[in-house]
């Protein structure tokens, strides 16, 4: 699952970026920056509340 959750963010902050030079034409580049601070905001989120879930104290995986 933590496999999975980094690929996906990863993906996630990729087309962000990307979006964010513009190299999309029907993607205004401050969807981008959203789009990358979500996949960002999701991705600790859910590593938060998978350790709190797994042991009941932050890991701190990277």
């Amino acid at each position: 699952m933590q496999n999975t959750l980094r690929i996906l963010s990863y993906i996630a902050k990729a087309a962000g970026f990307i979006a964010t030079l513009h190299a999309i034409p029907e993607v205004a580049p401050s969807t981008g920056v959203i789009i990358f601070f979500v996949a960002s905001l999701l991705k600790d989120t859910v590593d938060r509340i998978g350790d709190f879930l797994d042991n009941g104290k932050p890991d701190w995986r990277s």
